[in-house]
């Protein structure tokens, strides 16, 4: 009887962790713009003084291979740093 409880109990636990973690405030990993070659900085940073936020997450995208959300976060944050 105990061991059944036991496991129901590690197995509620285990759920919950799993939905809290699945929902949770994720954080969003990525290599500054700062970090990369001067080249691409400056090609980002061309597409930014244009008004092409697009096309400067596709120049990151393209020269880190990251992700969507990634490559926003990345230059959205490049851009509020130069006060874009």
């Amino acid at each position: 009887m105990k061991l059944v409880l036991v496991a129901a109990v590690a197995a509620i636990w285990w759920v919950v962790t799993s939905v809290r973690a699945s929902r949770g405030a994720s954080t969003t990993a990525f290599t500054p713009v700062e970090d990369l070659t001067p080249e691409v900085q400056q090609t980002i940073d061309a597409a930014l003084d244009r008004g092409e936020l697009i096309g400067a997450i596709k120049h990151y995208r393209a020269a880190t291979g990251a992700g969507l959300a990634e490559s926003k976060a990345a230059v959205e944050t490049r851009r509020w740093k130069r006060g874009a």
